[in-house]
């Protein structure tokens, strides 16, 4: 059973956020801007390789952020949160798209 009161806990909880939290809400992200603008006609190839690149940037902001941040609670709702959202809603939008062609 893990030490909950050790000062290792902190440390650990803040880097598995970042690593995990950070690479779902970046997921979230490309995702629902993919499912969202694939409709609007934009080709596919086009979005993907931008929010490929911008999910770099991302990834890498958050990853810093989630080092830098003094909140942990904070910062897994934000991340995990955000990200199962983000995620969550692309799919129903992809899902409609994909009904409506």
């Amino acid at each position: 059973m893990p030490n909950f009161s050790s000062p290792a806990w902190p440390i650990a909880s803040r880097i598995f956020a970042s690593l995990v939290g950070g690479y779902l809400f970046t997921w979230g992200l490309i995702a629902i801007t993919i499912a969202g603008l694939i409709p609007l006609g934009v080709e596919f190839h086009d979005v993907e390789m931008g929010m490929l690149m911008l999910g770099l940037l991302v990834y890498l902001s958050l990853f810093l952020w989630g080092m830098a941040t003094d909140k942990l609670i904070w910062l897994w709702l934000i991340l995990f949160g955000g990200g199962v959202v983000m995620t969550l809603l692309a799919s129903v939008v992809q899902q409609s798209f994909l009904q409506g062609i």
